[in-house]
């Protein structure tokens, strides 16, 4: 596992990993994602804004996210900020993470580049990405079967530990989320969500609000079971691609 300097964030094998400065390891599984793509940062009216103007926004929106840590991870970006600021955002990209409808922005500093590697190694586990890899083969082999026995409670399981804050497993239990044994209202959860903020955590700890809604997420989708027809033909194009078949 590797970390990208600025931004603390990284992969390791199909986990993305959140490690800022002060905080517990922050593991999440993308094979709960749908697809993970790169989006640009608007440098909308740029020229009119001043230098101080610029200040003056970044200021507030600091004030609004608990845990200076988080900033480089901002889910809210900011419309206005001066002309030099808008070149770099031109240039720029950050992560957007899927989920059916709901769909999360994770910002890297690192730059554009840096970006792309972390999309490249982690778009091939995605549920919507075509299947290129025998351990993201099997594991569609093994979700198709489970759903088409009716074990639903298998794809439930597979949520245990798909988003982790250092060893604490974040779930969804009747009407809440639960980061170990602190548990938010879900709807507590989308609050804090719309408003860029973070889930407050013992010991100083902080979980971006609209991380842990992807787990909800998940969990409204294994409940009421995968696109079987989407499932079976990403299947069925990765054996034609291979020339292997089911159970060889």
């Amino acid at each position: 596992m590797s970390l990208l300097p600025r931004s603390g964030i990284g992969t390791d094998g199909p986990y993305l990993i959140i490690a800022p400065p002060g905080n517990p390891v922050i593991r999440l599984d993308s094979r709960l994602l749908d697809r993970i793509e790169l989006i640009g940062r608007s440098p909308t009216s740029p020229i009119v804004m001043s230098a101080a103007a610029a200040a003056g926004a970044v200021a507030g929106f600091m004030s609004v996210i608990p845990g200076g840590m988080f900033a480089g991870l901002g889910l809210v970006y900011l419309a206005h900020e001066r002309m030099s600021e808008a070149r770099r955002r031109a240039r720029s990209r950050d992560l957007l993470l899927a989920l059916g409808n709901l769909e999360v922005a994770l910002h890297v500093a690192d730059g554009a580049e840096a970006a792309r590697r972390l999309a490249d190694q982690l778009q091939p586990y995605t549920r919507e990405a075509p299947i290129t890899r025998p351990e993201v083969y099997e594991d569609a082999r093994r979700r198709l079967g489970a759903q088409i026995e009716g074990k639903a409670g298998r794809a439930r399981r597979e949520l245990e530990r798909g988003l982790l804050v250092g060893d604490d497993v974040v779930s969804v239990h009747e009407g809440y989320l639960t980061v170990g044994s602190v548990a938010f209202r879900i709807e507590e959860v989308r609050d804090y969500a719309v408003r860029g903020a973070n889930l407050p955590l013992p010991g100083g700890r902080l979980l971006q609000a609209a991380m842990g809604l992807l787990v909800v997420a998940a969990d409204e989708r294994a409940r009421a079971g995968e696109d079987l027809e989407a499932l079976s033909r990403r299947i069925r194009e990765y054996e034609e691609w291979t020339g292997r078949s089911a159970g060889r």
